[in-house]
């Protein structure tokens, strides 16, 4: 019984929030009609969602109305086909992001569309889900197909040998299976403008965390169907998503194109490996030539082979001295071996 009763409380409060989303003024006569409640006991279901946060009251009780407090949210599921980003984000999910501050609602929009674009144009599946969901500190958004997942789509198209290359080519930027209608920025500025931002799909994690300002490679416990996108920033960020832009896009004369990455070189280094061969360099290396600016961000690598460091610092370098390459958060020891490779003229193990 406590349970039937639950969940009617449950029906009851989506029913008034539905009706005060919609500015419906005969909400109360409505729910009453509905239900068959009475006034009062509409009002107890009223204050609990005061309570909640779900709704905050304005003017006396004789004129007194009802607006969307700070927490909200929606879940909902459709079909890919003839789906379009922009009117599932204005037309289901809208009153979620309506009063943010306009720099964090620009945020939410783009990421929110880019990656329900990604599912629509790349998943190859029949479904996607979306759940909002915006507290009183941050803003959740988990979108879900049931597609052929994104690492081995890429993997697949790209003809690369194993799909956790994937997670190291998305971490670059400039990545897409359709280049006629893609340029392939989407999930690594998406990733950099949210305070949280992973993906997974099969048994594979990407992760982008703020206070790491480094993406990660996982392995996920379970060999899900399909493509899971979490995006969460907090309601306070003095995120700007033009910043963001900018610190990866060149000067006016190079007509502000996104010209720079960071490569995170410790995608790479899977499990029981060293970064020791040629063919793990030419791996990082791979599509960077699409860049003017890449710094090679070495932290969680504590040792690099010389062949490694001569086909990155120095064959590499030789042969594309337009590119300018950086290591950055090096240890001491990779440090080393890096300029061991710089200063060689001659070296060819």
């Amino acid at each position: 019984m406590k349970l039937a009763t639950t969940k009617r409380a449950e029906i009851i409060r989506r029913f008034l929030l539905n009706s005060i989303k919609a500015s419906n003024s005969h909400f109360l006569h409505d729910a009453m009609e509905t239900f068959q409640l009475t006034r009062q006991a509409i009002h107890r279901h009223l204050t609990a969602l005061i309570k909640m946060g779900c709704l905050v009251a304005e003017g006396n009780t004789k004129a007194r109305r009802y607006i969307l407090g700070p927490v909200r949210f929606h879940k909902a599921e459709f079909s890919l086909n003839g789906l379009k980003e922009s009117d599932v984000y204005y037309r289901d999910f809208g009153f979620i992001f309506n009063d943010l501050p306009r720099e964090l609602e620009n945020i939410c929009h783009y990421g929110f569309t880019e990656m329900l674009n990604n599912a629509i144009d790349h998943s190859e599946g029949s479904i996607v889900g979306i759940e909002v969901e915006r507290t009183g500190e941050l803003i959740m958004i988990r979108i879900y197909d049931d597609g052929e997942g994104i690492f081995n789509h890429i993997a697949r198209i790209l003809n690369l040998s194993d799909p956790r290359e994937s997670l190291l080519e998305l971490s670059k930027g400039k990545l897409t299976t359709d280049p006629d209608n893609h340029s392939g920025q989407g999930i690594f500025f998406t990733s950099r403008v949210f305070d949280h931002f992973l993906i997974y799909s099969g048994d594979l994690i990407f992760s982008h965390n703020e206070g790491d300002k480094n993406d990660y490679l996982l392995h996920n416990k379970n060999d899900e169907v399909g493509t899971y996108v979490l995006m969460g920033i907090a309601l306070n960020s003095d995120k700007n998503l033009k910043a963001v832009f900018d610190y990866f896009s060149g000067s006016e004369d190079e007509n502000f194109a996104f010209n720079k990455t960071v490569v995170p070189v410790k995608l790479a280094l899977y499990e029981g490996e060293r970064l020791v061969s040629r063919s793990q360099a030419k791996r990082i290396l791979n599509r960077v030539e699409k860049f003017k600016t890449v710094w090679l961000d070495f932290q969680g690598v504590d040792f690099i082979g010389q062949a490694f460091a001569d086909e990155v610092f120095r064959v590499f370098t030789r042969n594309n001295p337009h590119i300018e390459l950086s290591p950055i958060r090096t240890t001491k020891d990779v440090t080393r071996t890096i300029l061991a490779a710089k200063s060689s003229t001659d070296y060819e193990p």
